[in-house]
């Protein structure tokens, strides 16, 4: 056995390709151990991994384990795999309420367009973003539906605590993090209007106010 590196870090560093059945057609699937997804070549059906779960999510050596690079593509499939999933669980509880379902996705959109230049942490920022307008409108205690709803996509206590605290807008919580979903929030809920530059917190967000949606 090879004791150079943890094995649980071998899907990373010697990634082996897995076969999954298409939920649509049937037709196998090619995505490999590195990766969350792929794409059915019968009929075009994104395919996704479920469970991708790995001491990288944890270790704090796994970045030195298995390279920079290959960590930051871990983390970005996993924050893939958990945008998909507080999707479809915000679609659920939400079925009735299609205006904060579009909120959501609005502040998501704005999200992503700021963390392609500021260095925060995706998976703290994708669920923020996503449930940031939980504790509104109908319904019962919101930070305890959005502890549950993030505790079945298998975050860790930690992560929960300070997604809560963005979503609560607690004062005592600051960092690059907060600022990220701030600005999302300003950016998405003054449309087709712009917030005032002083009012963000992020030079990024700052640039983007100046174009009319993400991706402009």
């Amino acid at each position: 056995m090879d004791h150079q590196f943890c094995p649980g870090a071998k899907i990373l560093r010697q990634p082996q390709p897995e076969m999954f059945d298409c939920p649509s057609c049937g037709e196998e699937v090619e995505i490999w151990t590195d990766e969350i997804r792929g794409v059915c070549s019968n009929c075009g059906q994104k395919v996704f991994r479920d469970g991708f779960m790995s001491c990288l999510e944890w270790c704090k050596f796994a970045a030195d384990c298995v390279g920079e690079e290959a960590y930051d593509r871990f983390m970005k499939n996993r924050a893939f795999g958990l945008r998909r999933k507080l999707l479809e669980a915000v679609h659920k509880i939400w079925d009735q309420e299609e205006d904060r379902v579009r909120a959501a996705e609005a502040v998501l959109s704005w999200s992503e367009e700021i963390l392609k230049v500021e260095n925060a942490d995706w998976h703290i920022v994708i669920p923020a973003s996503i449930l940031h307008n939980i504790s509104g409108g109908s319904g019962s205690n919101g930070l305890q539906t959005a502890k549950e709803i993030l505790l079945r996509s298998g975050l860790m206590s930690e992560e929960i605590e300070k997604i809560c605290r963005i979503i609560d807008q607690d004062p005592a919580e600051s960092s690059i993090e907060f600022d990220v979903v701030h600005d999302a929030v300003l950016l998405a809920h003054s449309e087709p209007h712009r917030p005032a530059k002083g009012a963000l917190r992020t030079e990024t967000a700052k640039r983007l106010s100046l174009v009319s949606s993400p991706g402009a």
